[in-house]
């Protein structure tokens, strides 16, 4: 509307325009051609020229000059091109408008536009009103076809309905006939039987077929009541919708009028559904009817193939000639494969039904039960050993599985076979455990038997609450061996197998996998009190542990372990360990994860239980190396009891306690008396060695020997590596004891006793001063006493130092030595030199007369004593050249260097020694000479 009414306001301007023009053409004498021109040029000039006198006379009003023709020409002109602007501006408008092209569909430019749009809108009107009737009559005619389609289709439809209700009914008369004639001959059938009788062979075959397809029309009525039982759902359901949408539809009705048309889905129609729900009472009798048919025959049927079983056992232990024996056991297997093919058809036809559960509990009570309630006993479980000691639950487990293999084996494969719905090339880890319509492995065999262990107090008492821990270790690994092989042991022989499909290994682990699913295994699985179990194997190894310390405090070091039946010698050439409490140590550890204690679900417990020990073993020695402990036990003084053993113990120090805690018993009466074990630097080694091999061993022996109880599976790796970071952690406390028995407790008592001697230093000054003694050509004697100690302490365990120590220890022992050895010798020279101040003048006479003076003697016997050190320090393997302390007595008796050498070459011109006396000048003279 809105560019209408701007075109009608551009029409008005451009209409205005033609009129101005058409004036002034009249007042020229070509009025007549300009009116022709503007007619033609000016579509809307006819309409507006009685408005022409009305604007003359107002331009007249106006004051408008009359102009020129030639002017009046070129004004024409000038207005005949803005029209025609004006009129291609506006067609172009329009042409790109939508209301401008239905317009312009009536002629292609202005120029051929009707001149009055509401004259032709009148024109038009009656056109439109008989093209509104017509379409009226269409409609109609179009509403009457259609609904007549709708009628034949409704028909047609309801022909299909008829047809398939009809089909229906047929089916269910069928299976009701079916059920009927079943139950008839159950009552008069007689068992299947596969003794020689009276009767011929042929009634026989005959009998066997008739019950054949009776189970297999059981089957098919199962299957025909299963799509009975669907469709009446869906019927339910589809007149719960239909009601629901016909209310909506009444609600909707008037709001929305759509074109007829025979695509339009018909309505809805609930015929057939009553129809089918009118059955329902005989669809849900035939249901139970045909259930409890099956489960009849199911019955029956798992008793007749034990029968046949145990009749064929029977045979085959009674004295008849083979070729009896062999036809006879053709015929109980052919009776085994027929009757296990009716009972593939039975469980068939539970599992159309969604009976299944039926069906595993009818195996249950009937096959395996019994079966299962003549084998078990408190009698049978403790066979072979004392009351509660359950020695025999392993055989009878074996027995049961092998009775249930045995007898019921090819109906367990057939069932396995037959539900198992999944590919064998599925990797799908979450439908690998999917539940089955019929899973007589788990809930067939496995809950039943889990059943009646739990039931009977007697026996679960002596299975899960044995309270000795090897008979609770036992029965759980009897219990979870039997387990993990129970789908192998009853699908695994597919000898015997009736069925043409075959159980696959993906089966059985499927099966498997079930079993463990279980929520009766979850259960099984809770009776056990692991918790109790770890707490009394960890109780004992914390005891004979303990009486191995106490036993180590009382004895020494090597004191035998305890509980190791054992060799000790054959142990500690097996571990390489030396001291009693460490192989006693190392063979509790090892116990930890043997196949007779170990169990998988306790393996955090006993990864904790084996750092516990090694933690408490180190803070022994930690508590033993820091003093706050005592070796030995203080003795009660008897008359019979001397007391100088101990006095002499004590006074003769380590060496006395070697000899001591060698050889000693579990005596209070030949104990040593309280003493510190730290302050012996060879048990100290000792136990720093031991520790060191017990680190070796936790990190790779041990780690491996633990990892090897745990598994060998890929969904073990997780957990041996987490094992090995554990036992690597806690062997990492033990590598900063090792150096602090090294580098601080032996190095401390080493270097103590190696400069014990160098309180000699002190007595040089005097051997020389004012002695007139020759001057020194030899060391000191207490020289080769400083590193005694650490000589010999060194070659006795030269071959058990760790590698982590090294020479370290060494090095450090003789740079404090020779450090406290350069002290002394420093204040050593540094009081002969007062002396020598003190005695200057004396000291002038004796270099005038051609002698060596006391200090010069005193220097020259240090620096003997410096190079006979510096040569120990060699042979203990440390590098002189590495020692400072050994760089400062260079320092300080390098002056002697040249004494040294003219006190050689004096010595070597003498030709006989002159004995020494106690007058100076005479020695003096004698020295000169």
């Amino acid at each position: 509307n809105n560019k209408s009414q701007r075109w009608r306001e551009r029409s008005q301007v451009h209409l205005s325009n033609e009129n101005t023009s058409n004036i002034m053409d009249k007042d020229t004498s070509s009025s007549t051609s300009t009116a022709t021109t503007n007619g033609r040029d000016g579509p809307f000039a006819t309409t507006a020229a009685p408005q022409a006198p009305d604007l003359r006379e107002d331009d007249e009003t106006a004051g408008i000059s009359p102009l020129s023709t030639l002017a009046l020409e070129q004004k024409l002109k000038t207005l005949r091109d803005q029209s025609n602007q004006h009129s291609a501006a506006l067609t172009q408008r329009l042409a790109t408008s939508q209301s401008g092209q239905n317009l312009l569909h009536i002629g292609s430019s202005l120029s051929t536009l009707p001149p009055d749009l509401h004259a032709l809108l009148q024109q038009l009107h009656p056109i439109l009103s008989e093209a509104e009737s017509l379409e009226q009559d269409h409609v109609g005619l179009l509403t009457k076809w259609v609904g007549l389609g709708n009628e034949i289709r409704a028909d047609q439809r309801r022909v299909v309905h008829a047809q398939e209700c009809q089909e229906y009914l047929e089916d269910l008369d069928a299976a009701e006939r079916n059920v009927v004639r079943v139950l008839r001959h159950q009552k008069k059938a007689t068992g299947l039987s596969v003794e020689e009788g009276e009767r011929q062979q042929q009634d026989e075959e005959d009998e066997r077929m008739e019950e054949l397809d009776n189970v297999a029309s059981l089957e098919r009525a199962a299957h025909t009541t299963l799509c009975l039982v669907q469709e009446l759902h869906l019927s339910s359901e589809h007149v719960s919708i239909l009601t629901t949408s016909r209310t909506t539809s009444n609600l909707n009705a008037g709001k929305e009028t759509l074109m007829p048309s025979l695509r339009t889905p018909l309505e809805q129609d609930s015929e057939r559904a009553q129809f089918i729900m009118k059955l329902a009472p005989r669809i849900r009798r035939l249901e139970a009817d045909c259930s409890a048919c099956l489960i009849a025959n199911l019955e029956k049927l798992l008793k007749r193939l034990q029968q046949v079983q145990r009749l064929k056992q029977e045979q085959a232990s009674s004295s008849l000639d083979e070729d009896d024996t062999l036809k006879t056991d053709h015929d109980y297997d052919s009776s085994s494969s027929l009757l296990t093919i009716m009972i593939g058809h039975c469980l068939r036809g539970l599992a159309l039904l969604g009976k299944g559960k039926e069906a595993e509990n009818v195996f249950a009570r009937v096959a395996i039960m019994p079966l299962i309630s003549s084998t078990l006993s408190m009698g049978r479980l403790d066979e072979g050993g004392s009351r509660g000691a359950c020695s025999g639950l392993r055989s009878l487990l074996e027995e049961i599985t092998e009775s249930i293999s045995k007898t019921f084996g090819p109906v367990l494969q057939i069932s396995e076979c037959t539900f198992s719905d999944m590919d064998d090339d599925d990797d799908n880890n979450n439908k690998a455990i999917a539940k089955v319509e019929v899973d007589l492995c788990t809930a067939g065999v496995w809950v039943p038997l889990a059943t009646a262990l739990l039931a009977d107090p007697g026996i679960k008492m002596a299975i899960f609450s044995p309270g000795i821990a090897s008979i609770l270790q036992a029965n759980y690994t009897a219990l979870h061996t039997f387990l993990s092989e129970l789908a192998v042991r009853l699908l695994g022989d597919t000898s015997s197998s009736s069925s043409e499909q075959q159980v696959t290994p993906q089966c059985i682990l499927r099966a498997q996998t079930r079993i463990y699913s279980h929520p009766k295994t979850a259960e099984f699985s809770k009776r056990w009190n692991l918790p109790i179990y770890y707490q009394l194997r960890f109780g004992d190894y914390c005891s004979r542990l303990n009486a191995a310390v106490d036993k180590t405090r009382l004895e020494g070091w090597h004191a035998d372990n305890v509980y190791s039946n054992a060799d000790l010698e054959q142990q500690r050439r097996d571990t390489g360990l030396e001291l009693g409490l460490f192989v006693e140590l190392y063979d509790i550890l090892g116990d930890l994860w043997a196949p007779e204690v170990f169990l998988r679900p306790l393996t955090h417990r006993f990864l904790r239980g084996s750092i516990q020990l090694v933690t408490r073993s180190l803070s022994f020695v930690k508590d033993g190396l820091d003093k706050k402990i005592t070796f030995g036990q203080e003795k009660k003084p008897t008359l019979s009891t001397p007391v100088a053993n101990g006095d002499s113990g004590t006074q003769n120090g380590s060496s006395a306690h070697d000899d001591d805690v060698l050889g000693t018993q579990l005596d209070m009466t030949n104990t040593r008396d309280p003493y510190y074990w730290a302050e012996s630097i060879q048990d100290v080694a000792a136990v720093a060695w031991d520790l060191t091999v017990l680190e070796s061993k936790l990190t790779h022996e041990y780690t491996d020997l633990a990892c090897a109880a745990i598994g060998d599976k890929d969904s073990d790796k997780d957990i041996c590596s987490l094992l090995k970071e554990s036992l690597t952690e806690a062997s990492s406390q033990i590598s900063p004891v090792v150096e602090h028995s090294w580098n601080g407790v032996i190095c401390e008592a080493l270097t103590k006793r190696c400069c014990g001697p160098l309180a000699a230093v002190k007595g040089v000054a005097a051997t020389y001063r004012m002695t007139n003694r020759p001057p020194p050509t030899n060391p000191s004697p207490f020289v080769t006493t400083i590193l005694r100690a650490l000589r010999e302490f060194d070659g006795e365990f030269k071959h058990r130092t760790p590698p982590s120590v090294g020479l370290g220890w060494k090095i450090k022992v003789v740079t404090t030595v020779a450090h406290r050895y350069s002290v002394a010798v420093q204040e050593l020279i540094a009081t002969v030199q007062r002396t020598e101040v003190a005695l200057k003048n004396r000291k002038a006479r004796r270099t005038a007369m051609g002698g060596m003076s006391d200090g010069e003697k005193v220097k020259l016997q240090l620096y003997l004593d410096y190079k006979a050190f510096a040569k120990q320090v060699q042979e203990v393997g440390v590098d002189p050249t590495t020692v400072d302390g050994l760089a400062k007595l260079r320092d300080l008796t390098k002056d002697a260097e040249k004494l040294s050498t003219a006190a050689g070459k004096s010595i070597r011109t003498r030709k006989t020694p002159t004995p020494p006396s106690s007058n100076g000048g005479i020695r003096s003279a004698s020295i000169r000479k």
